[in-house]
């Protein structure tokens, strides 16, 4: 993915105002924010302070990268897609690189709010699979759908292309099918004083007045809106702001610790009436300060500067690094209840997790559950609009209903402390009668989806049983020797 220039912007302000604040979600999920922090210290300190700061801006401090990473497990291991006909050939469609890129997908989500994923049959090359690109928020410009609201209707993507003379340029992808009967696509670049001119004839020109993508005689947006919750609308890009906020000052006073830990968490020394032999002006954001240089090597040469007797001392240090370090973790964790997280969801013990924000997996199970729904609505979606341009430019016949996708996801795996714990309270539960062997199984072994299931395997494993009690020992077979 590319960063859109500044000068290109959407027309409408309440888009202007998205971009701004997907564009910087994205910034930080990506560790490209460097600019962003060095504003934040401007806005924090005065003049002189925050020149010296952004020098050497503290990038090793995003709870919002830092909360997404851990969360994002839905797609960790692949999820199980099936059909009501359990012999269909979902290969064309569930392709090798679905699930990873769907990891991307998931961490944009996450962090901004909404991704959004196409999904392309490039039937012009002899595609023999589907293929997708989730792409950011920031980039693009949506229609809603009267009759599904949290989908577009119509999709203006802005991306990179590369011109005929090799030149890169940005221009919009513009799809649109609010009219089944005649839909619109069409190449855009930018023009003078930001009209849009008409590129098609140039990146695509077997598609110039036609529509790149029939099912059916009706026309497929290949474009799926991708939800952390399940709303009404297109777009919630100010939901956890205060976490997107709090990412960057927490930088910003991460800079600040540094530079104190740095300068202040030793005496100041101090001369009166005595003049040094070393020394510099600096100028900083347009002030001169007078300093000297050192280290716990250094040797200071003074002389007295009067007649009276000169002295020299030190100051207690100005800054108590632990402390300050903790408050600054705290403030941290206190930013993860935005990202739909409790306090009984992270690991706080210093010896665990340092000043790190750490979710547990019983946090991140029940956030993962929690985020599952809009997963699987848009996941269901994703699948139909592949199956429509599979069927329609591979000749498949795959089912087109997104209702006939069923989805399992794997969830987080326990660790053997889990395992254990929980096997233990099974054991008790079965001991006192209070579930059965079958109950006990599908607790053990939650892939294992019915009662009927549970009982054939419990039955083979009676069946093992019985026949290794009747085998015939070793001892046994010496014995019979003997005779």
């Amino acid at each position: 993915m590319y960063a859109a220039p500044s000068s290109i912007q959407p027309k409408t302000k309440e888009d202007r105002e998205r971009w701004k604040e997907q564009s910087l979600r994205y910034r930080l999920l990506t560790g490209a924010h460097v600019e962003d922090l060095r504003d934040e210290l401007r806005r924090l300190f005065a003049r002189e302070i925050a020149a010296d700061l952004e020098f050497h801006p503290d990038m090793s401090r995003n709870p919002l990268r830092m909360i997404v990473q851990q969360l994002a497990n839905l797609y960790a291991d692949a999820p199980k897609v099936r059909t009501d006909d359990p012999d269909v050939d979902l290969s064309p469609i569930v392709t090798p690189r679905l699930w990873p890129l769907q990891q991307q997908t998931e961490r944009l989500t996450l962090g901004i709010n909404e991704a959004i994923v196409r999904v392309d049959w490039e039937w012009w090359r002899g595609a023999t699979e589907a293929t997708y690109r989730p792409i950011s928020p920031d980039l693009v410009v949506c229609i809603p759908d009267p009759a599904q609201p949290d989908q577009p209707i119509a999709v203006h993507e802005l991306r990179s292309r590369l011109r005929n003379n090799g030149e890169q340029v940005w221009a919009w992808d513009v799809w649109d099918v609010s009219d089944p009967a005649a839909p619109v696509f069409r190449i855009e670049i930018q023009g003078d004083k930001g009209r849009r001119i008409d590129a098609t004839a140039e990146f695509a020109p077997d598609l110039v007045g036609s529509y790149p993508y029939m099912s059916d005689g009706a026309p497929v947006l290949p474009y799926v809106i991708y939800h952390k919750t399940i709303g009404a609308g297109l777009w919630s890009y100010r939901d956890g702001i205060e976490l997107v906020r709090g990412s960057l000052r927490l930088a910003a006073l991460w800079t600040h610790w540094c530079d104190g830990f740095q300068s202040c968490a030793h005496p100041q020394r101090y001369a009166l009436d005595v003049d040094t032999q070393a020394g510099i002006t600096r100028n900083i954001a347009g002030v001169s300060v007078d300093v000297v240089p050192i280290d716990r090597k250094s040797i200071l040469k003074f002389r007295s500067a009067g007649p009276g007797t000169g002295s020299i001392g030190a100051l207690q240090p100005s800054m108590e690094p632990r402390s300050a370090a903790e408050a600054l973790k705290l403030f941290g964790h206190g930013l993860a209840v935005y990202a739909g997280l409790n306090p009984s969801d992270l690991q706080t013990t210093q010896a665990q997790s340092g000043y790190a924000i750490v979710v547990a997996r019983d946090g991140m199970r029940r956030v993962m559950k929690a985020r599952q729904p809009a997963f699987m609505a848009s996941d269901r979606l994703l699948l139909s609009k592949a199956a429509q341009l599979a069927n329609a430019y591979g000749g498949h016949a795959l089912p087109v209903e997104p209702g006939a996708y069923s989805i399992e996801y794997r969830g987080i795996k326990e660790s053997d402390t889990e395992r254990k714990a929980r096997a233990e309270l099974v054991k008790a539960e079965l001991e006192m009668g209070l579930i059965s062997k079958v109950d006990a199984l599908r607790q053990l072994h939650p892939e294992i989806e019915s009662d009927e299931e549970a009982i054939d395997r419990l039955l083979r494993v009676s069946s093992f049983e019985r026949i290794l009690n009747q085998a015939p020992t070793a001892g046994d077979n010496a014995e019979q020797g003997n005779q």
